[in-house]
């Protein structure tokens, strides 16, 4: 039986309305993947799919694509770093047709102390910003680095970020405990309804990808 492929217009339709999303994360030995989906009301198991994503292994630059179905090639939008082995955290979201639709970028600065980033739009304007909910669990994590693997476990602390818009909070997206992959619900307020909901999804799959987690 042929496999019956999303139009990738409705696609894009349903991801707009969306202010609730899961991202679940797929082991896999080559590449990180990923499902996203519209979870029911009040639930954090997974809905039906969305969208499929692959990151490619071994590439010079950053390569994230987020399909319509794993059977096919062609994305719908995808990740791209700005140069060979960026080294400055910055990622152009570009769309099937190559067009810049914005950028993520990491600011290294202020990641010191706990994870964060930007969302700009393709003229540098920003549009979001998002950091570790919690400094003092950003700071356990790091610390966890160092330590000997026997506490390891430490890195296992909750990984939640927080969304805002000119200073004021407009989205969260907290790792749902007790799973054993990686899942996260990403909620969004009314007052980032007109943020291109592809680089919301962008950035909450980078904050997995783009830092190894």
């Amino acid at each position: 039986m042929a496999t019956v492929v999303p139009d990738p217009q409705m696609v894009i339709s349903e991801l707009e309305a969306a202010d609730r999303l899961l991202v679940q994360q797929l082991f896999k030995p080559i590449a990180n993947e990923y499902r996203i989906s519209v979870p029911t009301p009040g639930s954090t198991d997974e809905g039906r799919p969305l969208l499929y994503v692959k990151q490619a292994k071994l590439k010079i630059k950053e390569d994230i694509r987020f399909r319509v179905s794993p059977d096919v090639d062609e994305h719908l939008f995808m990740i791209k770093s700005k140069s060979v082995f960026e080294f400055r955290g910055r990622h152009e979201v570009l769309d099937a047709n190559d067009a810049v639709i914005g950028l993520l970028e990491k600011d290294f600065r202020r990641s010191l102390i706990r994870s964060h980033w930007r969302v700009k739009d393709p003229s540098g304007a920003e549009l979001l910003e998002g950091h570790e909910t919690r400094w003092t669990i950003a700071i356990l994590r790091r610390i966890a680095l160092a330590l000997p693997e026997w506490l390891s476990l430490l890195g296992w602390l909750p990984f939640n970020f927080v969304l805002k818009r000119d200073g004021r909070e407009v989205g969260t997206y907290r790792r749902v405990l007790g799973k054993f992959r990686d899942r996260y619900v990403l909620e969004l307020q009314p007052e980032a309804a007109d943020v291109d909901r592809r680089l919301v999804v962008a950035l909450a799959v980078g904050l997995d990808a783009l830092q190894d987690r």
